[in-house]
């Protein structure tokens, strides 16, 4: 039975994404959100509602607008807001996603600013953290940091990646290219 549990705790660490060692850190406790500061998040959750209806969503949940309302081209560009663990997709300009999300603990912070997709890979495994799987990876700097499927606890929770509803890691790997970017905002 021991032998069981840990097997299986070691293979819940690997499917996690950047894998952090030991058991994943407890929830913080739940706190109110501080007023935005930054302008395009500001921007994005006013639009969110307009397009949603809702700026509220629970952990490893996201939406979509309908397939007949996505424009067919134009530059596909994200979002994040670290201190919502928010993010919001947009194509030709349109929000087209808004999705919960986990970045980087303190320890491994995940760093604000405008990042390009510099390599994209359906498959990864992390380089540095045990091997940990990163699904639908699309790499944002020379470290090692990037998108990726992973588990979305509604806080940070990574290693500095930006970990994914596996639903949207896919369907936004699929429709970014190599270069077009990423904004993170504190």
């Amino acid at each position: 039975m021991g032998r069981y549990r840990i097997f299986a705790a070691a293979i819940a660490v690997l499917a996690s994404g950047c894998a952090m060692q030991g058991p994943p850190p407890p929830p913080p406790p739940p706190i109110a959100l501080a007023p935005i500061a930054n302008p395009l998040t500001l921007a994005a959750v006013q639009q969110t509602t307009t397009t949603f209806g809702t700026t509220d969503l629970k952990p490893g949940a996201f939406l979509w607008v309908p397939v007949a309302q996505m424009p067919k081209t134009g530059e596909t560009h994200m979002l994040i807001s670290m201190s919502r663990q928010q993010g919001w997709i947009y194509r030709g300009g349109q929000m087209i996603g808004f999705t919960t999300l986990s970045t980087g603990v303190a320890d491994h912070p995940t760093d604000p600013g405008r990042w390009p997709i510099l390599d994209k890979q359906k498959f990864h495994r992390s380089n540095k953290y045990s091997n940990a799987p990163m699904p639908w990876m699309q790499r944002l700097d020379k470290w090692g940091r990037a998108l990726h499927a992973g588990v979305v606890p509604g806080y940070p929770a990574s290693h500095g990646c930006i970990r994914l509803p596996e639903p949207v890691a896919r369907k936004l790997f699929t429709m970014t290219k190599i270069g077009e970017t990423v904004d993170i905002e504190a």
